[in-house]
């Protein structure tokens, strides 16, 4: 296989160690990303509070979440024939992946082992303690949330780009993923946000809502303006704290209409 590559797919998988709970990933055509591809996964079966903690989702989310074996095979048609790129795929996500019943015969290219070699070998330019992911990002200077699959898919990419090209200069410069505000129509507004979403990932809402000043917390209280609330979910216990503190309750199309006033 040509370590090489310009055109493959990115994907990561958060897990509860055993259980599938998100996927991502990212399609990269000629260096560029050209789609995405990100869902919660129903693992029929609680989250503890640690992986909770962890990935920031929660049980509510994956609740209303479809299940893994309605889920996958949306999943090898978004990577059809594609080498597999992701970071420590081959001792971990592969595996999660044929021990949830779903072998892929792709070929694989793990950023695990190519960090390694170049570690092993000394060719970072600035010392390195360990070639883990979270790692990477900090030594190139990459600036997004770790342990949300599509934002480590995000990260990966960056990384083998910069790997396959033998870039290993420490960055002094951040590549930064944090929403950027370009205009204030929901200034001063706080928004919370409960369970599942059609049209988007709970990420890509909350950076919707930051990037026109609005502000996203983890829990209703007496100064939340609005709980966003997933089309997919049950009635959560966000929704009944928003009932007791009179909080507006709206879903995705209530949001595109406040981003039209």
């Amino acid at each position: 296989m040509d370590p090489k590559l310009h055109d493959y797919t990115v994907f990561d998988l958060e897990t509860t160690g055993k259980k599938i709970i998100q996927i991502g990933a990212l399609k990269v055509r000629d260096d560029q990303t050209v789609a995405k591809f990100s869902t919660y996964v129903n693992p029929l079966e609680k989250i503890n509070d640690y992986v909770s903690h962890l990935t920031g989702i929660s049980n509510y989310q994956t609740d209303a979440a479809p299940l893994i074996d309605e889920v996958m095979p949306d999943f090898l048609d978004f990577v059809g024939d594609d080498t597999l790129v992701g970071h420590n795929i081959l001792s971990f996500d592969c595996n999660v992946l044929a021990d949830n019943g779903y072998p892929v015969a792709n070929p694989k290219l793990d950023t695990l082992l190519l960090a390694n070699s170049y570690k092993k070998r000394g060719l970072f330019a600035a010392p390195i303690p360990n070639v883990r992911l979270s790692t990477l990002k900090d030594y190139y200077g990459i600036n997004i949330n770790s342990h949300i699959a599509i934002s480590d898919c995000i990260t990966n990419n960056i990384v083998y780009q910069k790997l396959r090209d033998g870039d290993l200069a420490k960055a002094t410069e951040i590549i930064d993923f944090t929403p950027k505000q370009v205009d204030s129509r929901l200034a001063g507004q706080r928004f919370v946000i409960t369970g599942q979403f059609r049209q988007a990932t709970r990420y890509d809402l909350t950076s919707l809502i930051q990037s026109h000043g609005g502000k996203v917390t983890g829990s209703v209280s007496g100064v939340t303006d609005y709980l966003l609330k997933g089309e997919l979910d049950h009635v959560t216990g966000k929704c009944k704290k928003a009932a007791e503190k009179a909080t507006a309750v709206i879903g995705y199309e209530d949001l595109m209409s406040l981003l039209r006033k």
